[in-house]
């Protein structure tokens, strides 16, 4: 079956200029063309651009057309690697915004933020107490995330009490699905003075996530069409008793 630019925007519910961008970008073979010029789409088309839609909302464009294009070169199993990836590390940022959200809601654990005398601590050992690497603590403060004092004699940066809370959100946010300048928005406005309001952003991140989470599965199925249909019979319905079998060849 043949389609018109409209024919497909309509049916993605998308723009006409998006289809076009997406072409711009790769993420779909560029389709032929009548001799006025004009595009035309087929089923195949239909079936990346399904796979695309779905594969933007959920993983963004970079990767998106990381996966799309291990579909186009037929490097199934990469591919299948990429979507693994990408379920890893939304589990591992779900886990960082269920371990925050614990710690905060434990009173005991609060104590993570209490100061020594001196009113500060050094930032090793703030990384240590947050499991942050330094690394990344000084990377948040290039990325100006977060600024930290500085002790005049030693010139040691000096994290306080604010700085942990801080750091707090900025793990938080920064394992969510936010972007960069979103993150620098809500640090601009976002003042944790106390518990309650990390915890509301806590359960907020979470259920970002699993939204996020949705949106991958929703990926994944037109994804799986896109292959089913670039290759027929890369899957089986139900594997055989060969499928059990790990010393068979590797499946080319």
């Amino acid at each position: 079956m043949k389609y018109r630019p409209i024919d497909i925007a309509r049916k993605l519910n998308i723009s006409t200029s998006l289809l076009r961008h997406y072409e711009t970008a790769g993420l779909f073979p560029a389709p032929e063309r009548t001799k006025k010029g004009y595009r035309i789409y087929t089923e195949e088309t239909l079936a990346y651009l399904k796979a695309v839609r779905t594969s933007t909302l959920a993983y963004g464009y970079r990767q998106c057309k990381q996966i799309i294009d291990t579909l186009r070169a037929k490097e199934f199993t990469q591919f299948f690697w990429l979507l693994n990836e990408e379920q890893t590390k939304l589990r591992q940022q779900k886990s960082i915004a269920e371990k925050t959200l614990s710690l905060l809601q434990d009173k005991e654990n609060l104590e993570i933020t209490q100061m020594p005398k001196k009113g500060w601590i050094s930032i090793g050992e703030a990384a240590e107490r947050l499991s942050i690497t330094e690394t990344t603590i000084r990377h948040w403060t290039k990325e100006g995330l977060l600024t930290v004092p500085r002790d005049k004699e030693s010139n040691y940066r000096q994290f306080d009490e604010h700085a942990l809370r801080q750091l707090l959100i900025i793990r938080l946010i920064r394992s969510s699905v936010w972007s960069l300048d979103v993150v620098k928005e809500i640090l601009a406005t976002f003042h944790a003075e106390t518990p309650t309001e990390m915890i509301s952003l806590a359960t907020q991140s979470i259920s970002m996530l699993n939204i996020q989470l949705e949106r991958q599965f929703i990926a994944q199925h037109y994804l799986y069409q896109l292959l089913n249909f670039l290759n027929p019979d890369y899957l089986t319905d139900f594997p055989g008793m060969e499928f059990y079998n790990f010393e068979r060849p590797e499946r080319l």
